[in-house]
């Protein structure tokens, strides 16, 4: 009791009344000292986080966690047949389709205990994205959104938050909900080819000239409407078309996304695929100020038919990719202030077919990460957590604290108050040394 109660200090009014209410200030508070300890430990977590940037690695469709990163061989009548092989990290073992990502497991730290409620792709990316189950009314920002707002350390003219979309893959979450709209993604669908028209238009007379100015008419005519009508939605586009202008004005955005100036053995490190592609624009992203980036791994994991030889594929399409962006990064000076995150919608149960919420990985690399270890602990089949369960909530808080930023904050929205993360949450800060 004793150590716990240093943090008392940090509770809010809010907290001692809802305490109040249901009784507890009258009798043990050790369990509320103890979520209260928690929070101050994120909080402080925050304060001293090292990471300046994220690169997200989402799998759309729910990646089986026992064809992977948690393997469990030859179990039941139906099993995975996959080969599980040694890596960098001595006793963590994966998938034998993954050999070069074998290489950097030294740099992960896995969480095999994620217990999440939703088997439902569209709500599950929602929360995974945010931290929050949806809402009737209100739409929540994502993680990049935060980010997008609050680590502005420079001003190179990019955007802070890009999203690497994939074809078919889901977008909900992506976005800044009630934030500003300046905290909206840039999202592209061929990072090789950039953003789409950085030209003025064939018949704009002047070319960037003749676009700056009408542009800066049309901040003035909406700017009337705007002071009268207070319109979110008008200056929601003021700020969309302010920034495409600026895009197109700025050189370091064409030249950003000119992969083919990286030499040749980088490119063919990485890999000439879609998914190569990606993750070297990821990084050349990162090298010029982008603070959040989200890559969609474009092949689909929502296995339910063709199981084996559908995550075999998706293996063979991450492992080289993923593994090339760890080593480049390392090797580049830029994994000690970038965090790294593999994640996706949820797990599969133990034949790799069916949606399985209940018990599945992510992993996280960089900024303090202390590699090689694992949080948690499956059952047998990998279908129930029985050490360390870890919610949305809490790898949401996970994520904001590493990044610096402290998850019990509130921001007021249509006169409440809307935490960063929801609810109480018990991030996993042993990861971080």
């Amino acid at each position: 009791m004793k150590s716990s109660n240093r943090f008392l200090g940090s509770a809010t009014r809010r907290d001692m009344l809802k305490l109040a209410s249901v009784g507890l200030l009258g009798g043990s508070v050790s369990g509320w000292l103890d979520i209260v300890a928690g929070r101050a430990l994120a909080a402080e977590q925050a304060r001293a986080a090292r990471a300046k940037a994220c690169i997200v690695l989402f799998m759309n469709g729910g990646p089986a966690q026992t064809f992977t990163f948690d393997m469990k061989p030859q179990v039941g009548a139906n099993y995975c047949p996959f080969r599980p092989i040694a890596t960098r990290a001595p006793g963590i073992q994966v998938c034998e389709y993954l050999p070069r990502l074998s290489r950097q497991m030294h740099h992960f730290g896995q969480i095999r205990s994620m217990s999440t409620a939703i088997a439902d792709h569209a709500p599950a990316r929602y929360m995974m994205r945010t931290g929050f189950r949806p809402a009737s009314g209100l739409t929540h920002p994502s993680f990049g959104a935060r980010v997008a707002q609050e680590l502005v350390c420079e001003d190179t003219g990019m955007p802070n938050y890009v999203t690497l979309y994939s074809p078919g893959a889901g977008l909900e979450g992506v976005g800044a909900g009630f934030l500003p709209a300046g905290a909206r993604p840039l999202i592209l669908r061929d990072v090789a080819a950039g953003i789409a028209n950085m030209n003025p238009a064939p018949w704009m007379t002047g070319g960037m000239t003749g676009l700056r100015e009408c542009n800066e008419l049309l901040e003035q005519v909406d700017q009337a409407f705007a002071d009268e009508y207070h319109a979110e939605v008008a200056r929601t586009r003021r700020v969309g078309y302010r920034r495409a202008v600026e895009l197109m004005d700025l050189d370091l955005a064409r030249t950003v996304f000119q992969i083919d100036r990286e030499p040749a053995r980088v490119q063919d490190a990485y890999g000439r695929t879609p998914f190569g592609r990606q993750c070297l624009g990821a990084r050349r992203l990162l090298e010029n100020g982008v603070k959040y980036i989200e890559i969609q791994h474009p092949m689909n994991w929502d296995t339910h038919s063709d199981t084996v030889a559908g995550i075999t594929r998706n293996c063979q399409s991450l492992d080289g990719p993923m593994a090339f962006l760890m080593e480049d990064l390392h090797e580049r000076g830029l994994l000690e202030e970038t965090l790294v995150v593999w994640m996706g919608d949820f797990g599969r149960d133990y034949t790799g077919s069916h949606h399985h919420p209940r018990a599945w990985t992510t992993m996280l690399a960089g900024a303090g990460v202390r590699g090689g270890q694992v949080v948690g602990r499956t059952d047998a089949r990998g279908m129930t957590v029985e050490d360390r369960p870890v919610s949305a909530r809490d790898f949401a808080a996970t994520i904001y604290s590493a990044l610096g930023i402290d998850p019990n904050r509130e921001t007021m929205v249509r006169n409440r108050p809307i935490r960063t993360v929801d609810g109480v949450s018990n991030p996993v800060l042993e990861l971080f040394s």
